[in-house]
Parts: C-alpha cells; structure tokens; sequence
C-alpha cells in the first residue's frame, strides 16, 4: 500500500528530506525527474542522514562520519558502515510523492 507524503514541489534536487511514516524514519532524495526513497538512520552511528549529507550524483555521504551509500540501491559503498540502507518503493502522482511502507 502507498501512502502520500509529502509534494513533489517541497523535494529540491541533490537535497536529503527527512520525514516521519509511522515508526519509520525515511530520507527523500530527488535526483532530476526521480524521487528516491532510504532509511534516514545511518547504519553505522545512527546518524540522521537527512541532518548530515553530501549528495553526489546517485551516492550520498552520512558527514558523521564519512559512509556512503547508492542511493538507488541502499548499498554501503564506503566504510565506516558495513551494513547497507533500507530502500522504500516510490511513486509520484502529479505533485504527490507515495511511498510503500
């Protein structure tokens, strides 16, 4: 099942939006004409990825302490994290962003 949260025109590219679906935490991600969905909690330190990023075409950086995962994929790309990020189906309907939870 797909639940809206939030407007297509609130997602700014290379941008991390962190937001709230029931228990889970999930960070936004708009690359172009795609909208990206992964846990916000960085599997290393628990950091709160939408707080601490650099986006870097499909990568983006957790700035605590230097892990990278694709943002496609959730895959850990560089170390410290071992273990990769959630990811979340998305779909955009006119300005609504859906997400499968």
């Amino acid at each position: 099942m797909f639940k809206k949260v939030v407007k297509l025109s609130e997602l700014k590219d290379n941008q991390v939006k962190g937001i709230k679906v029931g228990d889970e935490e999930i960070a936004l991600y708009r690359l172009g004409d795609e909208v990206l969905a992964t846990s916000n909690i960085c599997t290393h330190e628990e950091c709160i990825i939408s707080d601490n990023f650099y986006v870097e075409g499909e990568e983006v950086e957790c700035t605590c302490h230097g892990s990278r995962f694709n943002i496609k994929t959730g895959e850990n790309t560089v170390p410290p994290a071992a273990e990769s990020l959630k990811t979340y189906s998305v779909k955009v309907q006119g300005d609504d962003v859906l997400i499968q939870i």
